[in-house]
């Protein structure tokens, strides 16, 4: 339980009386706009993971473009920041979880926390609705500008103070595989745009529906768009299906995966830990086949083992017992220059050997979740909602994880939902992927969510993705995001996979980072002809005036 000072109850009421009257003052004026684009925003959730209606998302999107059509700089930032609240309140609804169940936090502290979260999230749409009007005045320019710069507003959250990469909505592709295959063109970013497209093209179908012949090539258009998608997305995989039959590749790699679903109030408690570890352990003793490498969860062990010797010496047991190494999550300890104890949340590949020289320690850390921001200006009795009372202090970088099946790009827990981190580390030569998480102390909508967010990062990276979760979803992808397996969620089990070695790198791991330029471009291309109007009208009356 955390401990807090102040009474959160009083301290809900307040904010809650606050936020009621500012939302009654603006909402009062324009009702029913206002709660079309805050409905809309939370239907379009039902496009992404789990549920993918993808129809759905761009119906609920062509409302909000709609409802922008010819509106104010203010009005448009309002409409957009209602879509954004309905929308993220809904999307990122198992924070509750995290903060209410295994954080402690009050119920009502809970709720609260989400909607300011939400409410700053939200920002993100508000920009997209106060810009849209401006940059596609005239119905035809939507199309043009608002996916583009809907996609720039995404870019913007990714990046912005730590980022939060969750529930792009490209995601919402997840279940079209060859659709999926564009994001070795230009990541999840191509995906968002190609959901938009249509939804941007709907609405000026919407707004000039008198004109019956329009509608026809409007859905043509979207239909051309959508079939070059899957047409290349099929090529694609065929293409890879013939090179695999036709060329000898080496051997593929054999991962055991292994479950071990310890429940999030359990992991931490001191009565349990060695409990915990033992399952891992038998778990991985089951193993009967060969393998090259066992992969646990983040955390499977939920203790220090630079100070467990009788644990080292079982792993160690295990690893000859299996001939194969195992890659396990960890917290880690150590001293900084000024002899004071700083902790990691930490990767290790452990053998016989007994050291811990390949070592990752992650660097993305979860804002609140892993530490706290701004520790030195909030009190002291508010921790993070992750076991121990220490913050976890972020690892260098990025860097590959040596491995002698060649390196591996570790990535712990929400790491993986970061485009461009996953993309920079791709371009440092890693043959695999590897995503170890505990997705437990989200709840369970978070985690067929997350599984998406690992999938297109082996797309969009040609590697495959081996992704290994304490209480599921663990799943394997190979380098086009064609599942190898998985261990459902809720469940103990081992799994062991066959992954494909990658033979190929892709557009978007080698030129990524050029598509925001695209993006931009897009955005204000609409206003490009205007511009060239007046400035044609301006030289042609200062010539007359001559």
């Amino acid at each position: 339980m955390v401990d807090i000072s102040f009474n959160p109850d009083s301290v809900v009421v307040a904010i809650y009386g606050k936020l009621k009257k500012v939302a009654i003052f603006l909402v009062a004026k324009e009702r029913i706009p206002a709660y079309l684009a805050t409905i809309a925003g939370m239907v379009a959730v039902r496009g992404l993971p789990p549920i993918h209606e993808e129809l759905t998302m761009m119906v609920a999107f062509c409302t909000l473009f709609v409802l922008l059509a010819k509106t104010s700089l203010l009005r448009g930032a309002w409409l957009g920041f209602l879509f954004g609240c309905g929308h993220f309140s809904l999307s990122f609804s198992w924070l509750i979880t995290s903060i209410h169940t295994y954080g402690g936090f009050p119920l009502p502290v809970a709720v609260l926390a989400l909607l300011l979260f939400s409410m700053a999230m939200a920002i993100y749409p508000a920009i997209f609705g106060a810009l849209l009007p401006r940059l596609a005045p005239r119905p035809e320019m939507v199309p043009i500008a608002a996916p583009a710069l809907w996609v720039v507003t995404e870019w913007l959250r990714v990046h912005i103070f730590t980022g939060f990469a969750w529930n792009l909505s490209g995601y919402g592709w997840n279940t079209r595989e060859a659709i999926l295959q564009i994001a070795d063109l230009g990541g999840i970013y191509l995906l968002s745009w190609l959901m938009l497209f249509p939804a941007a093209v709907l609405s000026l179908l919407w707004v000039r529906r008198r004109i019956t012949k329009k509608v026809f090539i409007g859905l043509g258009v979207i239909a051309t768009v959508l079939g070059f998608a899957h047409l290349y997305g099929t090529i694609r995989i065929g293409s890879n299906h013939e090179a695999n039959k036709n060329t000898r590749w080496s051997a593929p790699l054999r991962v055991a995966m292994v479950q071990g679903n310890v429940a999030q109030d359990q992991k931490w408690d001191p009565d349990f830990r060695g409990e915990g570890f033992f399952r891992y352990l038998d778990l991985s003793h089951s193993i009967s086949e060969p393998v090259d490498l066992v992969v646990w969860p983040e955390t499977a062990v939920a203790f220090f083992l630079q100070a467990s010797p009788r644990a080292m010496e079982q792993i160690s047991k295990l690893s000859q017992h299996l001939g194969a190494q195992i890659l396990t999550g960890a917290p880690m300890a150590d001293k900084n220059e000024f002899g004071k104890w700083a902790f990691f949340n930490s990767a290790v590949i452990l053998d016989e050997s007994k050291n811990f020289n390949r070592r990752y320690d992650k660097h993305h850390l979860v804002p609140f979740g892993e530490y706290i921001p701004f520790r030195d200006y909030i009190p002291a009795n508010i921790s993070k909602l992750t076991a121990g009372t220490s913050d976890f202090t972020p690892g260098p970088s990025a860097n590959p994880l040596p491995w002698n099946q060649g390196n591996i790009g570790l990535l712990i827990c929400y790491e993986v939902i970061f485009p461009e981190e996953v993309r920079k580390l791709a371009k440092t030569g890693v043959r695999w992927l590897v995503n170890i998480t505990n997705d437990a102390w989200f709840g369970e909508a978070a985690k067929p969510q997350h599984l998406a967010m690992a999938r297109i990062r082996a797309i969009e990276n040609h590697l495959p993705m081996i992704r290994v979760a304490n209480t599921g979803i663990s799943a394997a992808f190979d380098q086009f995001g064609h599942e190898l397996g998985r261990i459902p969620p809720n469940k103990m089990g081992v799994l062991t996979v066959e992954i494909p070695r990658a033979h190929s790198k892709s557009l978007f791991s080698k030129a990524g980072d050029v598509w925001i330029w695209f993006w931009l471009y897009l955005s204000v291309a609409a206003l490009i002809p205007r511009l060239l109007r007046k400035m044609f009208k301006a030289k042609h009356s200062e010539l007359v005036t001559k």
